[in-house]
């Protein structure tokens, strides 16, 4: 377990305010389909947070930087047709768009930021799942044995199953620890903390000269907001 956290960072779009994430259900049949998920979401909805903006900024344009790639690759065949290399095509694309004056390589939209805002949660006090721990992957792989079997997991959990992007273990532990677990002082843990895939800052002191000290709370914090945990963070627009 980590230490209680007084707060973290989210970035949300002003219409749907920073308590409002995508819930997730059944599907029609009845069945569990998380292949679309976010990591550790539930039933219901989750919550996710950081311990610091740029991470928040990182994790939210994650996406944007993926379809910029794919939309650079799917001009490979008019790079080929006019007999240049990609890269310099794509010089010529972001070329005429300064010419136009339209929106420049890389840049978000106008009302794509002024949409969202930085907000602070400040969440009640409470234990965190510290997920990549020793004991917590040990405690994990001996309770959830048969339900890690049917997904080929053996020999136990592992970091690289609980960071990886294989959204049946993920959601089948988050879903767990939501539903069953009570901790020793009779609470239910508040969510889970982890580091994020894009890595966190590291913090440089004047003392330390070239040797970076990292900072040991990065990472996303998910928290479901389901019937079964109904505790609710306060929040601050920053």
């Amino acid at each position: 377990m980590d230490d209680p956290m007084p707060g973290n960072y989210r970035i949300a779009r002003t219409s749907f305010g920073p308590l409002a994430p995508v819930p997730r259900g059944l599907e029609p049949d009845g069945s569990l389909d998380p292949a679309g998920w976010s990591r550790f979401d539930t039933v219901g909805r989750t919550l996710y947070s950081t311990d610091d903006r740029l991470t928040s900024f990182m994790e939210l344009l994650a996406p944007y930087r993926t379809e910029i790639n794919g939309a650079r690759r799917a001009l490979q065949k008019d790079a080929d047709a006019m007999g240049v290399p990609l890269d310099e095509y794509w010089a010529m694309v972001v070329a005429d768009w300064d010419e136009a004056g339209t929106m420049r390589d890389r840049w978000l939209p106008k009302v794509w930021r002024d949409g969202r805002v930085i907000y602070r949660l400040n969440y009640p006090s409470g234990w965190w799942v510290d997920i990549t721990s020793t004991r917590t992957l040990v405690a994990l792989s001996a309770h959830l044995d048969s339900e890690l079997t049917d997904l080929g997991v053996t020999g136990g959990l592992t970091v690289a199953h609980v960071t990886s992007d294989d959204r049946a273990i993920t959601t089948l532990i988050a879903g767990w620890l939501r539903d069953t677990v009570t901790l020793f002082d009779g609470t239910q843990p508040l969510g889970v903390r982890f580091i994020s895939k894009h890595g966190h800052p590291t913090v440089e002191p004047e003392h330390a000269g070239r040797i970076g000290c990292a900072r040991p709370t990065q990472g996303w914090t998910s928290r479901s907001k389901s019937s079964t945990i109904s505790l609710s963070p306060s929040v601050t627009r920053t």
